[in-house]
């Protein structure tokens, strides 16, 4: 009987070290994956400039928001608790097993949120290819890909459904009713492109690109200049895709255009894409009337691997912008914005900072010089010094969606992630649709344990915010 106790005893005690190892790996387990979230996140979270993708925010701050001793101390039920009181509320919940993106599951536990964020994680890995991942922290590996074939066909763009009817709205909300002909004088009446103009100067980016979008579909569909215009006002938004989609447009049907040229270049910086960037960027140069009788150097064809063909490329543009400023030493600004590009691209961040300094000598009002300067210096861990850069963006500009948004990250950086919630919400007030700035918020409202705020995060209930932040609602 003793001998049966004993041995009762010992299996109890076994089981009990069993269970105990298993709590430890599951534990173990918890721990890297919400630490391969956080880095996911901050991989993400690059601030982005005109002047090229921007300085990452520090590992261990995302890790803050993803470390498991800190990060869901208690959250789990009080992720169950918001669920259970968001029923019938606008805080969307699921059923166990259906998990939405925005959405809190009512049986989401934090193992199950962990696997959520590495199935993301795997997601983009299959979405993007290896090279892209690799490059995610700012840009390309100068030893790395991005050196192959172009595409031949610019990328879609799909136009809004209020832009199809925008004009006819506007003859139908300007005028009484009238002959099917005098509905269409009127509408002949109607200048869309100079109402885009001044929707964009007055920072009413929505109303902007409705008016872009409508000219170009009912008006004209091959306009190079609406293309363009179209294109800013999404890289304004901080949406580069879609900038890229309008400007390859623009510059297709006016390829002498340096405007369009330009900020087709500086789009792909953002993207990542330094290829196409450096060939855009060259374009500028090749394609500029204000250089027309400069003599260029052949175009680099290259050879050996694509981290060398990028190398001489990069020296090509440097030494060609040096030449272009030798021979328009009174209008150099335009060539010393792009040479900052360039040097953002080759991770010079020094002579970037001189080159837009300089260009702002000459243009001290141009709000987005003054935002590749702020992310340039963000770029090279100076964010406390790209706070001032911001700030006179946006005292030119207030409405500037993307100066907002680097503001938050450099903010979020100094670890300032109230300020850094606040410029989120401006930013957002500007562009709700932007995902990726809801996504930082919410890490930047994990970092200081507002918990209670997350379900506003997760519903996207902006007016809400009104009562916690103090920012302009638009």
């Amino acid at each position: 009987m003793q001998m049966q106790q004993m041995q009762q005893v010992q299996m109890m005690q076994m089981q009990q070290m069993q269970m105990q190892q298993q709590q430890q790996q599951q534990r173990m387990l918890q721990e890297e994956n919400a630490q391969k979230a956080a880095e996911a996140s901050s991989r993400q979270q690059n601030e982005r400039a005109e002047a090229g993708g921007g300085a990452v925010p520090d590992a261990t701050e995302t890790a803050n928001a993803g470390a498991a001793s800190e990060w869901h101390a208690g959250l789990e039920e009080e992720m169950r608790s918001y669920a259970r009181e968001a029923e019938g509320d606008d805080v969307a919940t699921t059923a166990d097993g259906e998990y939405g993106h925005e959405g809190l599951g009512e049986s989401a536990t934090i193992e199950r949120l962990a696997a959520a964020w590495a199935e993301a994680e795997a997601e983009y890995a299959a979405e993007y290819d290896a090279s892209d991942m690799a490059a995610a922290t700012y840009g390309r590996d100068l030893d790395g890909g991005g050196w192959g074939p172009r595409e031949a066909e610019p990328r879609p763009y799909e136009f809004s459904e209020a832009s199809r009817t925008h004009l006819v709205d506007r003859v139908a909300s300007t005028a009484e009713a009238g002959t099917a002909a005098d509905r269409t004088a009127r509408a002949d009446d109607v200048d869309l492109f100079s109402e885009g103009m001044r929707r964009f100067e007055a920072g009413d980016i929505a109303d902007a690109i409705l008016a872009f979008e409508s000219h170009l579909q009912n008006v004209d569909p091959d306009s190079s200049d609406a293309w363009r215009m179209l294109g800013r006002c999404h890289a304004e938004n901080d949406e580069d895709p879609r900038a890229i989609a309008c400007l390859e447009r623009a510059v297709e049907r006016d390829p002498y255009s340096p405007e369009a040229l330009l900020a087709l270049g500086v789009s792909h910086v953002n993207e990542l894409d330094h290829a196409r960037a450096l060939e855009s960027l060259r374009g500028w140069i090749s394609h500029n009337p204000s250089y027309a009788g400069m003599e260029l150097t052949p175009e680099l064809v290259g050879g050996g691997t694509a981290g060398e063909a990028e190398r001489s490329s990069l020296e090509e543009l440097k030494n060609l912008l040096q030449r272009a400023m030798e021979y328009e030493p009174l209008d150099a600004a335009d060539a010393l914005e792009a040479l900052g590009v360039v040097c953002n691209v080759s991770r010079e961040y020094d002579f970037a900072v001189d080159s837009f300094n300089k260009a702002l000598e000459s243009r001290p009002d141009d709000y987005q010089l003054w935002n590749k300067l702020g992310a340039t210096l963000a770029n090279s861990g100076r964010s406390s010094e790209a706070l001032p850069a911001y700030h006179r963006a946006l005292a030119i500009k207030p409405k500037y969606a993307r100066a907002w948004l680097n503001m938050a990250i450099s903010h979020s950086n100094l670890k300032n992630y109230d300020e850094a919630a606040r410029c989120y919400l401006q930013t957002l007030s500007l562009n709700p649709g932007a995902d990726h700035v809801w996504s930082y918020l919410r890490i930047a409202l994990t970092s200081t344990e507002q918990w209670d705020l997350l379900p506003l995060a997760a519903a996207r209930n902006l007016e809400a915010f009104s009562e916690h932040f103090d920012f302009v609602k638009y």
